[in-house]
């Protein structure tokens, strides 16, 4: 994922756990920094290079939200159950780098168990929200019980974004179960014909139901590795610069394409200049065109 480059006479292949070190020893070879300038940009490159992002994954039990955190992240991050609802509790998993922060995975107890849990579960969610950088509302691709969601959504989440901008993408799962099932092409892993044409109709209920664009729905078969990579390109492009990189760093490489990996790797570099014309002021202008040369070769841009 990264690109081999030199700085001096040193090749350095820089990691999740380096390149801060790395993106600073470009600062020190493009020219001479105060102490504290050092200092100051270090902290904040190291902040913005390790930053934890908080992912909520929300929705009803046997939506498949644990399946689809295991997928994406490439581990077994959360327990799974196919008969009942696992998720009694909200249990948060940190998966972090030697030396980082790593992301915080909060999966969250379906709603729809039964009253009394939903009672519970709505203060739950309530004092969760505030924590998540981003949302991600699963639903079963062949669910056509879509009032519980809804009422959850409306109630508990919609009110809260109008407080605090948290970016919310909708995530149908278990595609390939949805009708006709045997129609999905088990060789390319992929919906047929059939389950296309329904998958696409699923996409336009719930754009008209929770009044949201079809660019904010992404469609998943965990099990068939169909539609992470889509899923992962739309949580960095919907995530702001700063925050795009912890989840590129994070996520199954598998399902990081060039273009999520470009676009996160930009939006760390912007970040990044953002901190470096505060610190640096009058001297950013002749170093920044040094270390962006530096910085391509980095990235491999």
């Amino acid at each position: 994922m990264f690109a081999i480059y030199c700085i001096g006479t040193t090749t350095m292949t820089p990691t999740p756990q380096t390149l801060g070190t790395t993106l600073l020893a470009a600062f020190d070879q493009a020219g001479a920094l105060t102490d504290t300038q050092r200092e100051q940009l270090r902290e904040r490159i190291e902040e913005i290079v390790h930053y934890q992002a908080v992912v909520g994954i929300l929705g009803k039990t046997g939506a498949g939200k644990s399946s689809l955190c295991n997928a994406l992240f490439g581990q077994d991050v959360a327990e799974v159950d196919d008969v009942a609802g696992c998720t009694r509790y909200p249990q948060e998993f940190t998966l972090a780098y030697k030396n980082g922060k790593g992301i915080a995975l909060i999966d969250v107890p379906g709603v729809g168990e039964t009253t009394d849990k939903d009672s519970e579960y709505a203060g739950l969610y309530q004092q969760l929200l505030p924590e998540m950088d981003l949302i991600l509302w699963v639903i079963k691709a062949d669910d056509r019980a879509l009032s519980i969601d809804e009422h959850c959504y409306r109630t508990l989440i919609q009110p809260y974004l109008a407080q605090r901008d948290i970016p919310v993408l909708f995530v149908l799962s278990q595609v390939d179960k949805l009708e006709p099932y045997r129609d999905w092409d088990t060789v390319l892993h992929l919906p047929g014909t059939d389950q296309a044409k329904n998958l696409s109709r699923k996409q336009i209920q719930l754009s008209q139901v929770f009044h949201i664009p079809l660019s904010q729905i992404c469609a998943t078969a965990a099990s068939e590795g169909y539609g992470l990579t889509t899923l992962i390109e739309q949580i960095i492009t919907t995530l702001p610069k700063q925050k795009k990189w912890a989840i590129a760093r994070e996520a199954n490489p598998e399902v990081v394409s060039s273009t999520a990996y470009h676009s996160a790797s930009q939006g760390l570099w912007e970040s990044v200049k953002d901190v470096a014309k505060a610190v640096l002021t009058e001297t950013w202008d002749w170093v920044s065109s040094t270390v962006s040369r530096w910085v391509d070769k980095l990235f491999g841009w």
